[in-house]
């Protein structure tokens, strides 16, 4: 199942409660995939600019590799439907019960095939930060060191890396973008995670400049505006966050992170009414990703719903594993509203 397109909702659409999803798939097909920005075209090869997921690097041994694929092909269709974006691939491989599907992809050469991949069980051993480790150190790809920089958990040695990969290309709009969000990730664990930032702080300057810098380098990249989005909810600027969700948006309407961030934005401005819409649509694109049912469940709270509130939580609940997070989601529905 690719990620289903929001139905078209009346003013006096009620927004049930999600149903529970089976848990997601932990299945392995083989690539890194990003959404088919134009800014990667400085750092590869590409064929035809289309939307799809844009693969930046392919596993060694794995299904994807054994198929052919390679950096800069582009799976544009799965089982029957158009892609536009990596999130709707990722949605249909977590929601894969045989994990069989058909794919057509546009190689670098411009050419398309229409492939039949079969997705196994990762191995149990497999750490992609030590696989991009060992890349890293024995050829200087700009891709990988970007890959690794999203990855590690070191935030210094992140920052390092992307630093390094701007300087040797300061046109790389993704790149900015990452270091905006790995120097606010570090500021915001030594503040603390329930912090807001002051964003007239100076040590928020680096990251309001990088951001900035994004999105003038790619003004057509909906990642960028989703980036800075986030960005400015965490310094608790909803406003600003809600108008890069919204142009987000504008470029892309089927990325369920997009609804999810406008939906934020709007519940921190408190429009829950519309913050609803925003967030049962994520749902409805994504169901596997527990901080949209989490939003969705504030919402419903606020909105004096809360059966719809515990109904999604528990729908939450079915695809985690993890008791902290189970826990968190308890204490949505357990607390007072706010």
């Amino acid at each position: 199942m690719v990620g289903r397109e929001p139905a078209e909702k009346q003013a006096s659409t009620e927004y049930p409660a999600p149903e529970a999803v089976d848990p997601p798939a932990a299945l392995l097909f083989g690539t890194v995939v990003l959404t088919n920005e134009p800014g990667w075209g400085l750092l590869m090869e590409r064929g035809q600019e289309t939307g799809g997921a844009l693969i930046l690097d392919v596993l060694p041994d794995s299904p994807a590799h054994k198929l052919g694929l390679k950096p800069g092909d582009v799976i544009s269709w799965i089982d029957g439907e158009e892609l536009k974006n990596h999130e709707q691939l990722l949605v249909a491989f977590r929601g894969s019960k045989s994990g069989e599907h058909t794919m057509r992809v546009k190689r670098v050469d411009g050419s398309t095939e229409t492939i039949e991949a079969k997705l196994v069980p990762p191995a149990s051993d497999f750490s992609l930060v030590s696989y991009l480790e060992t890349r890293a150190s024995t050829q200087p790809d700009p891709i990988v060191r970007f890959l690794l920089a999203e990855q590690l958990e070191d935030h210094d040695r992140a920052i390092e890396l992307i630093r390094g990969l701007i300087g040797e290309h300061p046109q790389l709009a993704e790149g900015h973008a990452l270091l905006a969000r790995r120097l606010l990730t570090k500021l915001q664990a030594e503040a603390g995670e329930e912090t807001i930032l002051d964003p007239s702080s100076s040590d928020l300057e680096e990251v309001t400049r990088a951001i900035d810098t994004a999105v003038r380098l790619d003004p057509r990249a909906p990642s960028i505006y989703r980036a800075r989005a986030q960005i400015n909810l965490t310094m608790g600027q909803a406003e600003k966050a809600e108008e890069d969700a919204r142009a987000a948006l504008g470029m892309d309407d089927s990325s369920a992170e997009t609804h999810y961030l406008l939906g934020t934005a709007r519940l921190a401005l408190g429009n829950a009414q519309d913050s609803l819409a925003s967030l049962h649509s994520a749902v409805e694109l994504d169901p596997y990703v527990v901080d949209y049912y989490a939003s969705l469940a504030l919402c419903y709270r606020q909105l004096g719903r809360d059966a719809d509130a515990t109904t999604t939580v528990e729908a939450a609940k079915a695809i985690v594993t993890d008791p902290e997070i189970r826990r968190r989601l308890d204490d949505l529905v357990s607390r007072p509203a706010a």
